[in-house]
């Protein structure tokens, strides 16, 4: 079996592994922060909306709601944490294109 890749060339799946595994290992650090900041806000919604359904059906889901209390405020923290981390490196990076101007 051979996959097709955007340039047209039919490579193996053990070919192709190969190759994403080394843009994967390209992938800058500020890059990969960002995404986390990212997906971590789509977690942050996703709890909010379920303690909003388990605040609406508290006499079922109070058990749920405790267990998303304690979730929330742990991806709050992971949250600020990744900001604080993607403001480091934003200031890093703009550091490093002056001394190199």
């Amino acid at each position: 079996m051979k996959i097709k890749i955007p340039s047209g060339e039919k490579i193996t799946p053990k070919e192709y592994m190969k190759r994403w595994k080394q843009g994967i290992m390209k992938v800058g650090l500020l890059s990969q922060t960002k995404i986390q900041v990212r997906s971590t806000w789509i977690t942050v919604v996703g709890l909010v909306g379920g303690l909003v359904i388990g605040i609406i059906n508290i006499k079922t889901l109070w058990w749920l709601v405790i267990i998303l209390v304690g979730a929330l405020g742990n991806t709050a923290i992971q949250l600020i944490a990744l900001i604080q981390k993607r403001n480091l490196l934003d200031t890093l990076e703009d550091r490093q294109k002056e001394v190199l101007q």
